[in-house]
């Protein structure tokens, strides 16, 4: 498959990374720890972790951190005694290094009439059903193989960053503008801080054409139906003579997760 291409838009960004099985860095010894499950780790490996470009948060004013700029969503107002319903704000620290100031990238060198363009780094939806919701634009293009889709997901089995991640499915074959993340506030009271490079979600591709595949149930008196019956006989077997037989035959099928935890079994 030819390889999935990423334009930055502005320098000395975090980009997205080849994800790994491994989700923490010290594994406890003994058998039963989830790195020795084979569906948590293949899950995890799945395409591509996708890091926050900037550092930003939510979080009561008097927590704001030194040199970060506050802000509300546009449609957020006091009540009519003057206070908010809810106390927190967001907030963004500029990042010179990637021409990220005041909550706005520069974008330069687009060709006539267009030359420098500013984008934000967070946004906010205009209804007001929508309030809890805010976008993180990520400042660059994606560009897949024709027929290959990104769904951008919650990170997999991986601690979030205290936003919810809305999944988002985007036709990255041909879409010419930056993907922007919708990510959910945390409940009232909590506050977050994300640093730039922290992992916030997890791409994967997926082709288009099975987006709706078809699913059959087969008859419980079917040729394929007494077939299963005598895998299933065959796996409790397999099982009952090696616990760990889940992955010695996924090594022989060839499916082994690359980069997973290496754990005596």
């Amino acid at each position: 498959m030819p390889p999935v291409e990423i334009f930055p838009l502005v320098p000395r960004l975090p980009l997205p990374v080849r994800a790994t099985g491994r989700t923490r860095s010290e594994i406890p010894p003994g058998y039963g720890v989830q790195e020795q499950c084979l569906p948590f780790v293949a899950a995890a490996a799945l395409g591509v972790l996708v890091p926050s470009p900037i550092s930003f948060g939510l979080c009561l004013p008097e927590e704001l951190p030194a040199g970060a700029h506050a802000f509300r969503s546009p449609l957020d107002r006091p009540g009519p005694d003057g206070c908010w319903k809810d106390p927190r704000v967001f907030y963004v620290a500029d990042r010179r290094e990637s021409r990220f100031m005041l909550n706005a990238y520069t974008i330069t060198g687009l060709p006539a009439p267009y030359g420098d363009v500013r984008e934000p780094g967070l946004s906010f939806f205009d209804r007001p059903d929508q309030m809890d919701l805010v976008k993180l634009h990520l400042p660059y293009i994606w560009r897949t193989p024709p027929g290959l889709e990104v769904l951008f997901l919650p990170l997999l089995n991986r601690p979030g960053i205290g936003f919810e991640v809305l999944s988002g499915l985007v036709e990255t074959d041909w879409y010419a503008n930056p993907v922007n993340l919708a990510l959910r506030k945390p409940v009232f009271g909590q506050s977050v801080h994300v640093a730039a490079g922290d992992p916030i979600a997890q791409a994967i591709f997926v082709s288009r054409d099975l987006r709706q595949p078809e699913t059959v149930v087969m008859a419980e008196h079917s040729r394929a139906a007494r077939r299963f019956r005598a895998e299933l006989v065959e796996w409790y077997q397999s099982k009952a003579a090696d616990r760990s037989a889940y992955r010695r035959l996924a090594r022989q099928h060839q499916s082994m997760i690359q980069d997973s935890p290496d754990q005596a079994e």
